[in-house]
């Protein structure tokens, strides 16, 4: 399980993250994350990122990490904008699905 201290390192410095990751059918994939958020469900904690791979904003569950590094490399935008992004996304989310 991923060390909740080196994800908020990373949040708080807005450091980029790969992650190896467990998917829920087994497969293992790496990625590289913009995370966001560490937040807690009812069972399991969870990051909100943005996932370069997919190129859109993921939940990823800290359970099903493997591995993470937190990179040198930052996401490059002002403090706080990649949440203020999440946000209006999350927002649009809603929208569409009529909550």
């Amino acid at each position: 399980m991923a060390d909740s201290n080196e994800l908020r390192r990373a949040i708080r410095e807005d450091r980029k993250l790969r992650l190896l990751y467990r998917s829920d059918t087994g497969e293992e994939t790496e990625r590289i994350v913009w995370p966001i958020i560490l937040g807690y469900g009812e069972a399991t904690r969870l990051i909100v990122a943005w996932c370069e791979l997919r190129q859109d904003f993921r939940h990823f569950r800290t359970d099903r990490m493997i591995e993470i590094e937190v990179l040198e490399a930052t996401n490059g935008l002002r403090k706080g904008d990649l949440r203020r992004r999440w946000e209006r996304w999350r927002e649009e989310q809603r929208s569409r699905s009529g909550h």
